[in-house]
């Protein structure tokens, strides 16, 4: 139907009076005229040359920086920036990025400040924007909780190896395993953290047991062990006023000496009456022991070590979490087919007791 119409082979004829040229080009404005129209941008701009050192500032720079032109160029951006190296370590060298909150820090000026940046060349251009000041309350409200939390990360560590110096590898070795495999697990923050506590306080209780039965070379008697059975318990007593932390980090240092099978201590639990912090804990405690040298036993080899935990998995150990913790937080996916099919991993349920 289209048959007629020459749209796309022969151009129309030009209407009376009206040229097919196109018009001319508008001349770029004058240097002044740009610098006006660089000025008035509302946010800091810059240009950084292959060492991140600055070369021109333009817009608002002033008055969001507090620094002159003067002051700031041939300086070093990252002078005045503060910002998470580790979360974004590749600030300013990716072809282009924008990072919502970095704490500028200049003599005259502490504020938050959105940076946008793009590579051009040799040169890297960019923008500083304020945040408004209910973002900037909101960012520094979640710094501080940040710091804090990272705060107690530390004095939970320490008071997981203050009761003998040489628990302390054995503390760190016990607390990453754990919180690998509480990942694995695919719990989420909070709960990888209350984990990550549970596995660094587990033996707290120790400090209440003597050094004579903690120490000795030969097996325990059955007076002794009842002693050693007392761990937990008096673990959980020592941290009775500690009300910030979680109840799953308690349940960890209560129930990691439970066993699958009904048959561990204090409570003799069984099955996912166990929470499963305490779970998550038994599995790294057990294995970091194992390879580790005690007063009463040499460590054993790592083969080996990894043959116990498929053995007891379902007996001693959650068979489920057996299974992800040999083979992804200790890479031996072909050891898999070792397991029963049915110890496949279990979506996460959430820390604590199944009902």
């Amino acid at each position: 139907m289209f048959e007629d119409l020459d749209f796309f082979d022969d151009p129309l004829p030009p209407l009376p009076g009206r040229s097919l040229l196109r018009p001319e080009t508008t001349p770029p404005p004058p240097p002044q005229l740009r610098q006006l129209l660089l000025d008035a941008q509302p946010a800091a701009l810059f240009l950084l040359d292959g060492a991140g050192l600055i070369r021109e500032v333009g817009g608002a720079w002033e008055a969001i920086t507090g620094l002159s032109a003067e002051q700031a160029c041939g300086q070093a951006l990252l002078r005045w920036l503060r910002y998470d190296r580790v979360r974004h370590p590749r600030f300013l060298r990716a072809e282009q990025g924008v990072l919502e909150e970095v704490t500028l820090v200049s003599p005259r000026a502490t504020r938050v400040v959105r940076l946008s940046w793009a590579i051009r060349g040799e040169y890297v251009v960019g923008s500083l924007e304020p945040l408004a000041p209910s973002a900037q309350h909101a960012f520094r409200t979640a710094e501080r909780l940040h710091d804090a939390e990272r705060a107690l990360d530390e004095v939970v560590q320490l008071l997981g190896v203050s009761q003998d110096a040489w628990q302390a590898g054995h503390v760190r070795r016990i607390v990453d395993l754990a919180q690998r495999l509480a990942v694995a697990a695919g719990l989420g923050p909070a709960e990888v953290r209350a984990v990550r506590w549970g596995a660094a306080l587990h033996d707290i209780g120790k400090a209440r047991v003597p050094q004579a039965i903690l120490q000795k070379p030969g097996p325990l008697d059955p007076e002794e062990f009842a002693v050693i059975q007392q761990h937990p318990v008096w673990g959980v007593s020592l941290l009775a006023d500690l009300t910030f932390l979680p109840v799953e980090v308690l349940d960890a240092i209560r129930h990691h000496h439970e066993r699958w099978n009904g048959t561990g201590y204090p409570l003799g639990l069984a099955g996912q009456r166990i929470p499963l912090s305490a779970r998550i804990v038994s599995i790294a405690d057990v294995f970091d022991a194992l390879l580790s040298n005690r007063p009463y036993k040499a460590a054993w080899t790592y083969q080996d070590a990894v043959d116990y935990l498929i053995a007891e998995a379902g007996r001693r150990f959650d068979p489920h979490l057996t299974r992800l913790f040999v083979c992804e937080v200790l890479g031996f996916t072909h050891l898999a087919d070792r397991f029963p099919d049915d110890c496949g991993p279990v979506p996460g349920r959430g820390l604590g007791p199944a009902t």
